[in-house]
């Protein structure tokens, strides 16, 4: 088998977990924390505090989140798309589902008619304060080199079940989360 043949089966069987995992109600997780919060600057890291115990000298270690903006982790699936001329065309026969994960990377894949027409994966970053950056390096079940990069402007809902991505053109797709990330 050669080695890219092997990257593809990889690939394919990394997707197909994520779409059959996030159907059965899990989700994509890290258990990587350094890897997360360098990779993926979405998110906020706890804040620790170490409060001093005169009596006793010793110090004991609090750990306290600050109020979060919702992040963009978890499985959306695209609904509709948003024309700049006004026209919407609501996603039915094709189902596109996109992963988040905390680490950092994402996984898309297209579906119409029950067939896969379209995968790709890569990683993800965010450029405040609205930019998603994409870095597809597999498509299509090809190594793209170089990686191909795409910048769209997001908007994410307060509780991040909804997320909003327009293209340089003007169309924007309208996604529904449907599968979270497991909480540890």
């Amino acid at each position: 088998m050669t080695k890219t043949r092997k990257i593809i089966l990889i690939f394919t069987i990394a997707v197909t977990s994520i779409v059959w995992g996030c159907k059965s109600g899990g989700g994509a997780s890290s258990s990587n924390a350094s890897s997360s919060t360098t990779a993926n600057k979405n998110q906020t890291p706890a804040v620790a505090q170490t409060n001093s115990n005169s009596s006793s000298g010793s110090a004991t270690e609090q750990t306290t989140k600050p109020s979060e903006p919702a992040q963009l982790i978890g499985t959306y699936q695209a609904r509709e798309i948003q024309e700049k001329g006004g026209v919407i065309t609501l996603m039915s026969k094709i189902k596109t589902l996109i992963s988040f994960s905390a680490d950092g990377t994402f996984a898309r894949a297209s579906r119409a008619e029950g067939k896969t027409y379209h995968t790709d994966s890569g990683l993800f970053r965010i450029e405040p304060p609205d930019k998603l950056v994409l870095t597809i390096q597999v498509s299509k079940k090809e190594i793209q080199k170089p990686p191909v990069v795409k910048t769209h402007t997001y908007s994410l809902s307060p509780d991040g079940d909804q997320l909003k991505l327009t293209n340089d053109k003007g169309s924007t797709a309208i996604f529904q989360r449907v599968g979270k990330p497991k909480q540890s």
